[in-house]
């Protein structure tokens, strides 16, 4: 039975406050080191484990894009052939086009239509290709390509020009040339309209088209990527908010611990000593806790605090008085005295919710003892009664009731810290009563847990060397 009070190691040297100290110290240090070091494999699996999923990421990334220019270098070559053999092949305009003219004539007017046909389709495929200081657009004027034919072709006169023209207008396949009018959007249909050629089917240079299916890639690739960057941008700023927030309500609860404290204490203290007033202004309660150069940055955490005892705690009555010249809010602590219990009756002892959840930052990966050390369970100055530590006793079980593996529970009615000492039958118990305990309120007071090495906990208390059945609550025990 947990209720049975026996001498421990701490107990049996006299005058050694300093040593016990020292070996708890030690003991602390010790498995900090063993959960550290624990802490840090798993963090080096962790950064393995996304440093090779990076490499293979990349990887891909580079044969996708790779992929993906291919793709595209081979449908723009595609559609440029598709286009180029629109027509007729291997050339255009090199087959009879039912012209009513001599052969000499349809000779020349063929090497003409060709040479046009060449010289728009370079003039569009270099443009196209970014070639902007030569060229200034695609299209050139009627007077221009006249003047361009009858250089290379001496022979050609304007009725011979002017009846190949006809010839692509009149013509329901696409030839590879756009005759335009004033309006450069729209094609004619009347010769005399005719001020602008231009080519539809733009003769382009392997470099010209791997270039540009290579911008294409980079194009839809950025998109991509940018996409994906601002969604996992605006993950990460909810994660980074959500990590803020729960550091934001950890400091809270601190604070309003610290502030209950202070309360309590001067409470206390004016129990004492009649002269003192029995309030503590709020400003005087949030500079004597916060640093001045935190009070900028805890501004958001102090407001917190204040709404959440004002709304929480009813042990704090916030008043309005007159001090020091100025009207300002004080905080008074009502709680009344502690009274003895009637006989037979143990404290009330209650929980009160959890003030943060745990995560891998305030709480182990993996249970490697099966002992804890909980802090703030009690405050020994205002405990009442020879029994008291059989309430705190009850409300760890309470609170561990889907345990089944508390063996020995030992409560040090001398600590300051309100410590008590857990014993489970495995650590895996011992990991669920840690996700239980810690980080709860219990009776006003924020309690922390700890895990202790099993050879230091028997050497502090012998007698849990046997203990390995599962206890129950003392009251419990009582009824049976």
């Amino acid at each position: 039975s947990s209720t049975t009070t026996t001498t421990t190691p701490d107990a049996n040297h006299s005058g050694t406050n300093h040593t016990r100290a020292r070996r708890g110290s030690e003991t602390e240090r010790e498995l900090l080191r063993q959960f550290k070091v624990e802490e840090g494999e798993a963090v080096t699996r962790r950064r393995a484990f996304c440093a090779q999923y990076l490499s293979m990421l990349l990887l891909l990334s580079t044969a996708l894009f790779f992929l993906c220019l291919a793709f595209v270098y081979v449908n723009i070559r595609t559609a440029s052939e598709r286009q180029g053999n629109a027509t007729l092949i291997p050339r255009p305009y090199s087959t009879p086009l039912g012209l009513t003219a001599r052969l000499k004539d349809k000779y020349f007017l063929l090497s003409m239509l060709n040479k046009l046909y060449d010289h728009l389709a370079t003039i569009a495929g270099d443009l196209d290709c970014g070639d902007h200081v030569h060229i200034k657009s695609r299209r050139i004027s009627f007077v221009d390509a006249y003047a361009f034919i009858t250089s290379t072709s001496p022979l050609v006169n304007e009725s011979m020009f002017n009846a190949s023209l006809q010839t692509i207008i009149g013509s329901e396949a696409d030839l590879g040339i756009r005759l335009l009018g004033e309006d450069t959007e729209q094609e004619v249909a009347n010769l005399v309209d005719v001020r602008y050629l231009e080519s539809t089917h733009p003769q382009r240079s392997f470099i010209c088209r791997l270039r540009r299916a290579f911008l294409t890639v980079l194009h839809k690739m950025f998109i991509v990527f940018a996409g994906v960057g601002i969604v996992l941008g605006v993950l990460a700023y909810m994660k980074y908010r959500w990590r803020k927030e729960e550091e934001e309500t950890r400091n809270m609860y601190d604070l309003v611990e610290r502030i209950i404290d202070m309360l309590r204490s001067h409470s206390e203290n004016c129990v004492e000593n009649k002269s003192l007033q029995p309030v503590l202004p709020l400003p005087h309660v949030r500079d004597t806790l916060i640093p001045l150069q935190e009070r900028r940055r805890m501004g958001r955490v102090w407001r917190r605090a204040v709404a959440f005892i004002a709304a929480n705690e009813s042990r704090v009555r916030t008043e309005r008085q007159r001090m020091a010249g100025e009207d300002c809010e004080v905080w008074r602590w009502t709680q009344a005295a502690a009274t003895a219990p009637p006989p037979g009756k143990l404290p009330a002892k209650i929980w009160q919710g959890k003030a943060f959840h745990l995560d891998r930052r305030n709480s182990p990966l993996h249970s490697l003892t099966p002992c804890l050390k909980i802090r703030n369970m009690f405050d020994p100055d205002m405990e009442i009664g020879e029994k008291w530590h059989l309430s705190i006793h009850d409300a760890i079980m309470e609170k561990c009731h889907d345990n089944g593996g508390i063996v020995h529970i030992e409560v040090d009615k001398t600590s300051h810290e309100g410590c008590v000492y857990v014993k489970c039958l495995s650590p895996e118990h011992a990991g669920k009563a840690f996700k239980s305990l810690h980080g709860s309120w219990f009776d006003g007071k924020l309690v922390t847990v700890k895990y202790l090495w099993l050879e230091r906990y028997h050497q502090r208390f012998p007698h849990a060397v046997t203990s390995n059945i599962p206890m129950q609550p003392s009251n419990r025990a009582a009824n049976a």
